[in-house]
């Protein structure tokens, strides 16, 4: 079975560097021995060779020693399992395997006595793929901490209302996208995560337990957030008050009915945001770009029919767009 059977061993709380662990591992070994590192095997491949191998998770010594199981790299592993890293899990190599998988991963984080996070159903996978939109902002965060306390509480805005935002995929795909009053109404009681740099590895707050408060108010979608007493958030706080991380993002879904189209200036198809689901906010370095469902592409290719725009002009004005988006990012990241 390509899947390793999972195993009790010693687990370590770390800093993981996947690369690194993988360098020092030995070359031309017996298969037992890369059987220790990791949680799944290519059949297809020779098990001799490292590269057959998966999903490593052992800490690996200098001299190519294998040593104890590292929770974040099992956490790193459920992740892909999850559709981490823009995985397509449907199609991967391991998929038939991926239950396997995950209970070797599982049972290192259940031997250090904590909670796996779980694995996600692979209908469920498939289909927010489709409909999970991602947009950013340029709003300012926020650090308050009192003077002789460990608290940290990070504000600002996930999103803006009535700013219309271009949105740019691809040669002759674009259009005007504004968030309205009232759109994220229906999740402030919902349960939304705030994640560190879109990671689910690195929850910083979720509405469920009080660590993450939202609300609506005249400019947009404010949020309050109280990172956990965790090295890894000590970290990203420095990262946030030195200013090497100042945009925030937000994933969502639309539901039905919770949009409409409108002509936008210039032409530019407009579309307005009534009524959103909001899945999670991030503190980013760089805010990613915007990732729209396949209603919204489906909807772009038949305007696009509808409206044909000569070749030239579109190739001109999507260069001049893109330059001006340039700029806006360079002064939004210069003091």
């Amino acid at each position: 079975m390509p899947a390793v059977r999972p195993h009790s061993t010693e687990v370590v709380d770390r800093t993981w560097d996947e690369a690194l662990h993988r360098r020092r591992l030995r070359e031309d070994q017996d298969p037992s021995y890369y059987r220790r590192a990791h949680a799944w095997l290519d059949p297809e491949a020779n098990p001799r060779t490292k590269s057959a191998w998966k999903f490593i998770h052992h800490m690996v010594s200098e001299d190519g020693e294998i040593g104890a199981a590292n929770l974040t790299a099992c956490r790193a592993g459920i992740a892909i399992l999850n559709g981490g890293r823009g995985v397509d899990v449907a199609r991967a190599v391991w998929a038939q395997d991926r239950e396997a998988i995950y209970r070797h991963l599982a049972r290192h984080i259940e031997d250090a006595g904590e909670e796996p996070p779980e694995l996600r159903p692979l209908s469920e996978l498939q289909r927010s793929d489709d409909d999970y939109e991602l947009r950013a902002t340029a709003a300012a965060l926020e650090l308050r901490q009192e003077e002789g306390s460990e608290r940290v509480v990070l504000t600002g805005y996930a999103a803006l209302f009535n700013e219309p935002s271009l949105i740019l995929e691809g040669m002759r795909f674009r259009f005007q996208e504004v968030i309205l009053p009232g759109a994220f109404r229906d999740s402030l009681d919902g349960d939304v995560r705030a994640l560190w740099q879109h990671s689910d590895l690195y929850v910083l707050g979720r509405t469920t337990n009080g660590t993450l408060k939202l609300e609506e108010d005249e400019r947009g979608l404010r949020f309050e957030l109280e990172p956990p007493p965790t090295q890894w958030a000590r970290d990203a706080v420095v990262s946030i008050r030195r200013g090497d991380v100042t945009q925030m993002s937000f994933g969502f879904r639309v539901p039905e009915g919770g949009d409409e189209w409108d002509n936008g200036p210039d032409g530019i198809p407009l579309r307005k945001l009534k009524r959103v689901e909001l899945l999670e906010i991030s503190p980013v370095t760089f805010p990613a770009y915007p990732k729209t469902s396949v209603a919204v592409r489906n909807r772009m290719r038949m305007l696009r029919a509808e409206h044909p725009v000569p070749e030239d002009e579109s190739r001109a004005r999507l260069e001049l767009e893109n330059l001006e988006r340039r700029v806006k990012l360079i002064s939004l990241m210069v003091p």
